[in-house]
């Protein structure tokens, strides 16, 4: 005989970051909420990023230039992208819709609605940390650097200056001398810098996960731990079939990064999601290389001093979510890195994890096209940490008829 499914108000699919910031924020308003996720919390994901909150990054990666440097970053063996080649079938139709919105007009849209989001995000941010009672531990406020090797880097990163500074951006433009003199360890390396001073970085990302959601099941909150496998309309509410049994919820919240899409399809959306393999070591560090996140521009990685370690996470991989680790691709980062700061040693940790990526480099945030009753908060690509407060608090003022006119930007209706 079928159980009985079980009832929540608000479901939650996902414990990554994004999700437990959704969650943080109905909870607030006062929805009764219950998390859904196979998973400990931020364990996937989140738990590995470069831990930068990085409120300037309102640039989508599909840009008029990509056209010129896409050989170079498809053929290169020196590229901080590679393509998984076998994979390329699958791959094509969400690379042709990137390549089409690599033209001036869609770039600018999409900046637009990036520099909406991005502007509150630390505020957003400081909000959560400030109810989690960080005594400054946990989010260090000294900023991230961007600086470039080479006399073309930097003439190119220059260049960016003024559409940044057009939202809002704090930005301090260093040549070498000042640079060395923020970061001694950069010395003689780089031509200039970009210092973001208004960014922060977060010393453990899965701590600051773990410590979010430790707070949310004290107030209330649910966690299940078990997989999302479907999900219909029935009844005026939404039934969830699940590894360990149904649920009917009031409403449905759709926050499992990589592993949103045939959710999203169940709901009625065909969304173009694909995963960006990022990578991670980490080195342990008796002494600070760095103070703050720090990213070669030619590299495509972020230097971040966390607890103890330095972690240094990056690069872009497309493939499948169930390929193995490419040894390549560590090889790469470790590589780079030590041909500016020498022998690291042997690396304590070393990670893959999948960035849930659209070809627009917005994520989905706000109601399913046809389905009553599900919302999405998906899709954030390399902005999963900077932007899951921001998303949590959209996501419910959405829920409540009060999401801002450009947060339609972030539809689901636009890959119709």
């Amino acid at each position: 005989m079928r159980e009985s499914p079980q009832h929540a108000e608000i479901l939650v699919i996902g414990a990554g970051i994004v999700g437990l910031a959704c969650a943080w924020h109905l909870q607030r308003r006062g929805f009764e909420v219950t998390l859904l996720d196979p998973e400990p919390p931020g364990s996937a994901t989140s738990s590995g990023n470069a831990g930068v909150l990085a409120n300037y990054a309102i640039e989508p990666l599909a840009q008029p230039a990509i056209w010129r440097q896409a050989p170079g970053l498809l053929l290169s063996p020196h590229s901080p992208f590679h393509l998984r080649w076998r994979h390329l079938p699958g791959l094509a139709p969400w690379l042709w819709r990137f390549m089409q919105r690599a033209n001036p007009r869609s770039a600018a849209q999409a900046t637009q609605v990036l520099g909406e989001l991005l502007r509150p995000a630390v505020n957003d941010w400081l909000t959560i940390l400030d109810d989690l009672e960080d005594n400054g531990t946990l989010l260090q406020r000294r900023g991230s650097l961007c600086f470039y090797l080479s006399a073309k880097g930097w003439r190119e990163a220059q260049a960016e200056l003024s559409e940044r500074e057009r939202f809002g951006v704090l930005q301090e433009h260093l040549d070498a001398k000042a640079l060395a003199g923020l970061e001694p360890a950069l010395e003689g390396l780089a031509q200039g810098g970009i210092l973001f001073p208004d960014a922060c970085h977060v010393s453990d990302p899965l701590t600051l996960a773990q410590q979010l959601s430790e707070r949310l099941q004290r107030r209330g909150v649910r966690l299940v731990r078990t997989k999302a496998l479907d999900l219909e309309s029935h009844g005026g509410r939404v039934h969830i079939d699940t590894a360990q049994g149904a649920w009917l919820a009031e409403r449905v919240v759709i926050a499992a990064g990589t592993w949103s899409r045939p959710l999203a399809l169940a709901a009625g959306d065909r969304i173009p999601l694909i995963s960006e393999r990022g990578y991670h070591l980490e080195f342990p560090t008796a002494k600070e290389l760095v103070s703050r996140p720090c990213s070669p521009g030619e590299y495509a990685f972020y230097l971040t001093p966390m607890q103890g370690r330095l972690r240094i996470a990056g690069t872009v991989e497309l493939g499948h979510n169930d390929d193995p680790i490419n040894p390549r691709r560590l090889d790469y980062i470790r590589r780079h890195a030590e041909q500016l700061f020498g022998p690291l040693g042997e690396p304590s940790h070393t990670w893959l994890g999948l960035r849930p990526s659209l070809p627009d480099s917005l994520p989905v945030i706000g109601p399913a096209s046809t389905l009553p009753g599900v919302s999405y908060a998906f899709g954030h690509g390399h902005l999963g940490l900077t932007l899951a407060a921001t998303t949590g608090r959209l996501l419910a003022e959405s829920l409540k008829g009060e999401a801002p006119g450009w947060l339609s930007g972030c539809g689901a209706g636009r890959f119709c």
